[in-house]
């Protein structure tokens, strides 16, 4: 029997052994005593030998006495000195035992085979079998509490020289030596269970010191990659943006290509920075969701046509299917969203090797404030080898080519993706087959905002027009259908150009003219100008209109040929969005009245306004004013905020451009000090916070401290761009935009955190 020194000597374990034994000696002392009496008075031993039963009975008496004790004062004894306590306590117990077997002993003795003798023997088998469990762990003791219970027992009866009490004392024997041989595997089964108890005790401790280590760790990486990225992103908006500045400088054709791929390699760096952010964010369970009111459509318009040049260059038609009964506005983490989509989307692109893919957007509603978002995006490519697709979710792991070649990248995309879904309480999954395509899709719970805007009422003029669509297909035409639908349009596709004229012709005659002809200009083809030239040929067809659907770089080629001039046609930059649709439409049209469906508000003139940039980095500085000036902004610089301030006292601002780390004071100090001074003075100049901090949490900072809106570095053009218009008169995101504009920054810090 191999023991562990420690545990035998461990006062927490003797403790709980040592309290068991005191509640159970309870019962034993008091059953000893009405034995005792029982056999004393009822059976007559008092009667006979009074001077005997009465020097019994008072050594049992004191000793009961001190049982009781030790047993009620276990806390107060125990506490003083355990040691003690046991010693004393296993001698009162051993004591009683011996008590109790000459007890026996002497009614066998005077008695012979009786009933006294009988029951004091039965009480006595029970007594010794009683709490043989209890006393295991002491086995050494047990084993001298039953010798000295049973032996004067097993004596007398031996000693009498009767065959009833040797077969009495015969099983007293027997049952002596099955109780020593209990309590011997019982003690080894308990000492086996405390030290597999301490050991896994041991290991759960260890387990959750180690998972403590890690979670502590976990957050220091993830402060050092934030803090990092930070550093990082500060020298790399310094790069970007003077790649940018050099673009618009005389360059010979080698230096553009070069500085094409210098922007390039330090985009893709950008991103990585990002992926590696994300990825740690999420692994770490560190991501946290804003919840703001967003157009959802507009969401994924938006999304849809930073990634359709991509598309495009790559040969793939971009297209996107909504629900009809979409909601306009959903409340949730926009960004977050923007995010899923994009890497969905990108990936697609990236390794589809097909020719198109299509979006649908689809909402169930779960309740009457909380729906369920699905996205599917679809591609006609070569589909997922499947001996990737087991493991496809997991970080690192990259789709292959036809060459067995690894597309560039870092492979978090998915693994990115499938974190943010679970975030939102959603799903991922993908369905493919080879050489069929693949069908990747994400759900996320959204709450469905109660500021619902009601759905656009339909301009009357483009109402059951006959529409006939040429070279529209796949996920094109699906798109188209679904948009034009709306107003309830006649739609008819062909996929050949040669006959067209003569059918537009043949409906003129036949007294049902074609409306409208939208014309698709495939993205892997040279834009053909042909088409649109015959229609213009034919006085029958003066009152057809014609839409051409074309990607950006077509429309660039258009432009270079001053086809855009002389062609009678109105031209529709793909990705396709109702917006974009209605606008084009109208304006086809030559429809005064835009009417509701195009919520666009038309920009002041903003060039000339006056810009103050608050940058304590000179080189960043200088990148901003350089695009700022770019833009046509006239541009006052300061060092940190205390200079912000000064400024801001001297002259006014249309808006101001916050860094947020300065020295002397930094932006969040300043933009306090200065809506302080605006709450006195009235007004409110927009104040956008533009940070290389990405902390989880720093936009809320920036809005709790009276900032309008935020940006994060590199910034590049279009961004900056973008985000001037939005405040200074250009088009919002949303019909309420001006209302935000000239919103408190208290009820924009609310708003946005909402």
């Amino acid at each position: 029997m191999i023991r562990d020194e420690k545990l035998l000597k461990d006062r927490k374990i003797l403790r709980k052994i040592d309290f068991n034994l005191a509640q159970q000696s309870r019962y034993l002392v008091a059953g000893n005593i009405l034995m005792f009496l029982f056999i004393a008075i009822v059976g007559g031993l008092y009667v006979a030998h009074p001077p005997l039963v009465l020097a019994l009975g008072g050594v049992l008496l004191v000793l009961s006495v001190l049982s009781f004790y030790y047993c009620v004062r276990f806390d107060a004894e125990y506490g003083s000195g355990p040691a003690r306590w046991r010693a004393v306590f296993l001698g009162v117990q051993l004591g009683l035992a011996l008590l109790m077997g000459i007890y026996t002993a002497v009614v066998v003795w005077f008695e012979q085979i009786s009933i006294n003798a009988f029951l004091l023997s039965l009480y006595l088998a029970g007594y010794a079998s009683m709490n043989n469990v209890e006393w295991s762990p002491y086995h050494q003791r047990n084993t001298a509490r039953h010798l000295l219970a049973l032996v004067p027992a097993i004596a007398a009866y031996l000693v009498i020289l009767d065959v009833n009490g040797v077969t009495i004392a015969t099983g007293l024997m027997i049952l002596l030596v099955m109780l020593i041989r209990q309590s011997r595997l019982m003690n080894v089964r308990h000492w086996d269970n405390v030290r597999t108890h301490h050991e896994l005790h041991t290991k759960a401790r260890d387990l959750a010191h180690a998972v403590n280590e890690a979670n502590n760790a976990s957050q220091v990486k993830t402060e050092f990659l934030a803090n990092i990225t930070h550093e990082i992103r500060t020298p790399m908006n310094n790069v970007l943006g003077m790649l940018a500045l050099l673009d618009d400088t005389d360059l010979s054709q080698q230096q553009k290509e070069l500085q094409k791929i210098a922007v390039q390699s330090g985009e893709g760096l950008l991103s990585l920075i990002d992926d590696i952010l994300d990825f740690s964010r999420i692994a770490s369970g560190q991501v946290k969701l804003n919840d703001n009111v967003f157009n959802l459509k507009r969401c994924v318009d938006q999304t849809l046509e930073l990634l359709g040049p991509r598309a495009h260059e790559k040969g793939l038609e971009l297209s996107c299917v909504y629900d009809e009964d979409l909601p306009v506005r959903v409340k949730g983490d926009q960004e977050r969203l923007a995010q899923l989509i994009n890497n969905l989307v990108s990936n697609a692109i990236k390794y589809s090797a097909g020719t198109d893919i299509l979006l649908t957007v689809h909402m169930h509603r779960l309740s009457e404030m909380e729906g369920e978002l699905k996205v599917q995006v679809r591609d006609n490519g070569k589909g997922i080898d499947p001996q990737l697709q087991e493991r496809i979710f997991e970080a690192f792991s990259k789709k292959s080519t036809g060459q067995q070649a690894t597309e560039a990248g870092t492979g978090l995309g998915l693994a990115i993706s499938k974190g943010l879904a679970q975030c939102m309480q959603g799903d991922i999954g993908f369905s493919s087959e080879r050489d069929m395509g693949t069908l990747f899709w994400f759900t996320a719970r959204l709450k469905l905002s109660t500021q619902q805007a009601q759905k656009p009422t339909l301009i009357r003029e483009l109402m059951n027009l006959r529409v006939m669509m040429v070279d529209v297909e796949g996920g094109l035409r699906d798109a188209m259908l679904a948009e034009l639908a709306a107003w309830q349009m006649d739609v008819v596709f062909t996929s050949s150009q040669c006959n067209l004229v003569e059918t537009l012709l043949a409906a003129h005659r036949a007294g049902s003219p074609y409306d409208l002809v939208i014309i698709n200009q495939p993205v892997k083809q040279k834009t053909n100008f042909e088409l649109c030239a015959r229609l213009q040929e034919f006085p029958e067809l003066r009152n057809t209109h014609v839409l051409v659907l074309s990607s950006l770089a077509q429309r660039a080629d258009a432009s270079r040929f001053n086809a855009l001039d002389t062609l009678r046609a109105e031209w529709l930059s793909k990705p396709i969005t109702r917006e974009k649709l209605c606008r084009a439409l109208v304006q086809s049209f030559h429809l005064d009245q835009m009417g509701p469906e195009l919520e666009v508000a038309t920009a002041d003139g903003f060039e000339g306004r006056s810009i103050l940039l608050v940058e304590d980095n000179a080189v960043s500085q200088m990148v901003a004013r350089g695009m700022l000036g770019k833009l046509g902004y006239v541009v006052t610089s300061a060092s940190n905020g205390k200079e912000a301030l000064g400024l801001l006292e001297e002259r006014s601002f249309d808006l101001i451009l916050m860094d947020c780390l300065m020295p002397v004071l930094d932006g969040y100090e300043t933009t306090r000090a200065w809506r302080a001074l605006e709450q006195t003075k009235g007004g409110h100049v927009p104040i956008v916070a533009m940070t290389a901090s990405v902390v989880e949490g720093e936009q809320q900072r920036c809005m709790a401290a009276g900032m309008d809106d935020y940006l994060s570095k590199p910034v590049n053009l279009d961004e900056l761009s973008a985000k001037m218009r939005q405040w200074l008169g250009g088009a919002g995101d949303d019909s309420e935009q001006s209302d935000h504009a000239a919103a408190t920054p208290q009820e924009n810090a609310k708003r946005k955190s909402a």
